[in-house]
């Protein structure tokens, strides 16, 4: 396929100074992600894209080495950068589950995400449940209870950042609580699956409380050292964050 000339690409100029390469990064990234430049698709080169975006040689350079890094594109001498495809990218990477969820997620992602929460979560509850310190129980308390003030009892607006926050240091604690390092690193995937959910989902807000009881049966469970319980009430938890997000319980 023809690359695209600078004058036919809409990239727009990063609109300040600071950290100008991320900006370069994020634009790019943006444009492959919603598919402005395609698989197998080269991007302008060099001194178009300086041009386009009114930034330096250093600045597109390592705008692509990060890109690369990523799996989104291939840097080869002389012949540019190349759009790869999207069974190349890092899907666990922060950055790239970011720029997935701004571009807005598809529901095959998002289904994917509560997937891969439903193979691990109740596992790590259950092991929290046969592991967790005291130091863990109160982690996972304190979460729960800024989850319960995140939600005005007046019934106004909750305020989503907090809430969201809350919940997503709720499921981190449980994580740690299971003992298990390579299990905590999966908080990259719950930090973006209840982003998803929180902007995506109307209901979920409305059924916040259900939400808080459901995460309630959890942390008594891990409490009361009963593995089985905790894992199904995991379990049960995220159908609740499924049925929210408008997903097939049993996808």
């Amino acid at each position: 396929m023809v690359a695209r000339s600078a004058n036919s690409t809409k990239i727009g100029a990063p609109k300040t100074r600071g950290g100008l390469h991320r900006k370069v990064v994020d634009h790019l990234a943006m444009q492959i992600i919603g598919g402005e430049f395609v698989t197998g698709q080269s991007l302008p080169v060099e001194a178009d894209l300086c041009e386009a975006m009114g930034v330096g040689r250093s600045s597109v350079r390592e705008a692509m080495r990060v890109l690369a890094d990523k799996g989104m594109v291939e840097v080869r001498p002389r012949t540019g950068a190349r759009v790869l495809d999207r069974a190349s990218w890092r899907r666990l990477d922060p950055d790239l589950i970011g720029w997935m969820l701004k571009a807005g997620a598809d529901r095959e992602f998002l289904a994917d995400l509560v997937e891969a929460r439903r193979i691990v979560e109740p596992a790590a509850a259950a092991l929290a449940a046969q592991r967790a310190t005291g130091a863990d129980l109160a982690r996972i308390d304190t979460a729960l209870d800024a989850m319960r003030r995140a939600m005005p009892e007046s019934g106004n607006t909750r305020d989503v950042i907090a809430a969201v926050e809350a919940d997503v240091a709720f499921h981190k604690a449980v994580l740690a609580a299971s003992g298990n390092s390579v299990l905590e690193e999966f908080e990259i995937i719950i930090d973006a699956a209840l982003r998803a959910a929180f902007r995506l989902s109307t209901e979920m807000s409305r059924s916040f409380a259900l939400t808080i009881s459901a995460h309630v049966h959890v942390y008594e469970a891990i409490r009361m050292r009963d593995a089985e319980r905790a894992q199904s009430a995991m379990s049960g938890l995220l159908n609740m964050a499924a049925r929210d997000l408008g997903l097939d319980a049993d996808k």
